[in-house]
């Protein structure tokens, strides 16, 4: 796994319950050395990591709230991978407490966690 992936891997740990990032602003702060596309590929990789130890540093999804990563519109767009059920995505961030609309899209003004990325 490429250093790059555990910078994407270690902003998205942070990334409080009930609030998001897109994959965009990671791309921004990581100083875009990967697109937001990119950043997709890094979390979509985990669903196929497999931890060789049990170290701390093991990322999985278990262990990276892939979820709160949403597109630049406040909707997921987990639907397209194979593997995951569709509404995976939106059940565990309603789980969190988020409120999607009737288009599938979330209020970025309310669940975007700024602080996180003036902090990087």
């Amino acid at each position: 796994m490429s250093h790059i992936y555990n910078e994407i891997y270690k902003i998205v740990q942070s990334i409080p319950k009930g609030q998001v990032l897109t994959y965009g602003l990671i791309s921004h702060m990581i100083g875009g050395r990967m697109s937001a596309q990119g950043v997709g590929w890094a979390l979509k990789a985990l669903g196929s990591a497999k931890p060789k130890s049990k170290a701390k540093n093991t990322y999985d999804m278990r262990t990276v709230p892939w979820q709160r990563v949403v597109n630049a519109q406040g909707g997921t767009s987990t639907h397209k991978i194979a593997g995951i059920p569709p509404d995976l995505q939106k059940q565990l961030l309603e789980a969190e407490g988020i409120i999607f609309d009737d288009q599938g899209k979330m209020d970025l003004k309310k669940y975007l966690w700024l602080s996180g990325v003036s902090d990087n």
